[in-house]
């Protein structure tokens, strides 16, 4: 086990005009910065309790972390290139990582074992979802596929292709009724997990679609594109709702909270946008990194959002209160 200490420093934040419509809490706290890898941090992810943060690094390790103490409680090593995203099974007891070594792993993340490497990409492997019930994992890669896979045994299930280049994106939604997975062909694709049927072609985005997130009834699908926007899709229709314009450069990553009601934007912008989704409305810029911002993703009671950048740092940014309308 290796502990690394960190580092807290201040940052700030930024409302957007016509915000004041909705009530920010008082207690947006400051920036915290947690330092440890070398290099780009390309995930985060927090566990399903909220108790731990787990990072991606280009250093090819992936890290647990305490939020709170935001320390280092365990490195996990076994992968021999880059990791570039990581999920916690529903239950927390299973962890899986992706990376550029074709791979998938799954490991226990309180022993910090690793359990077995998933083989049959035939380029890097992008990002890596569980399903609701933990009993399906979906993996994107370059190699324009993504692949269902039984956690439990690390048997193969399917291959969907459709896509004409890259997958990056992968996210389960709908109770697990559907899968979506953004690619760099400018589309993102719907499929029935458990068919591998493809239901939907969802087209729009001008540019490279990097990151894809369902709301909690699955029935809203959010896109962040290297177009610089992020679109909202009703799931039912195929057709776009909103367009969300606010970054100046590449949208990387994007994440809903644990309701809906709040969605979260990274950007090559050095930025994370703040978004209510239903109005379409900015709520706040996040600025503090230094350099440009790969990953987002709020904490179960969505009390903090967390961000990792192109120069190792991870950001915590914490509300103590609930966001409430005036």
């Amino acid at each position: 086990m290796k502990l690394t200490g960190a580092v807290l420093r201040l940052g700030r934040h930024e409302e957007e005009p016509g915000s004041r419509r909705r009530r920010m809490p008082k207690t947006w706290a400051p920036v915290s910065v947690i330092e440890g890898h070398v290099g780009l941090v390309s995930g985060v992810v927090f566990s399903p309790t909220g108790r731990r943060l787990v990072s991606a690094g280009a250093d090819r390790t992936v890290r647990v972390w305490d939020p709170r103490s935001r320390l280092c409680v365990r490195t996990l090593e076994g992968h021999t290139e880059p990791v570039s995203a990581a999920a916690f099974s529903p239950d927390g007891d299973l962890l899986a990582s992706a990376s550029y070594d074709k791979t998938v792993r799954l490991w226990n993340p309180k022993t910090g074992r690793s359990q077995r490497a998933l083989e049959g990409h035939t380029r890097s492997v992008e990002d890596v979802a569980f399903d609701a019930s933990g009993s399906l994992l979906a993996s994107a890669s370059f190699d324009g596929t993504v692949r269902l896979w039984d956690p439990q045994t690390g048997e193969p299930l399917r291959t969907l292709k459709g896509h004409s280049a890259e997958v990056a994106g992968v996210v389960f939604g709908g109770s697990s009724n559907l899968l979506a997975s953004a690619s760099w062909d400018r589309t993102i694709r719907l499929w029935d997990p458990r068919s591998g049927q493809e239901l939907r072609v969802l087209q729009g985005h001008t540019s490279l679609v990097n990151s894809v997130a369902f709301d909690t009834s699955g029935n809203l699908l959010a896109s962040a594109s290297s177009d610089g926007m992020v679109r909202l899709w009703d799931t039912n229709t195929g057709r776009c709702r909103r367009v969300l314009e606010g970054h100046s450069d590449v949208v990387t990553s994007i994440a809903f909270n644990y309701d809906g009601s709040l969605l979260a934007s990274s950007g090559s912008d050095r930025t994370v946008r703040l978004w209510e989704p239903r109005a379409g409305t900015s709520l706040r810029v996040l600025k503090g990194h230094g350099a440009p911002v790969r990953s987002v993703a709020f904490s179960p009671s969505g009390e903090l959002i967390a961000s990792s950048d192109l120069d190792g740092m991870i950001r915590l940014w914490a509300v103590s209160d609930a966001i409430r309308l005036v």
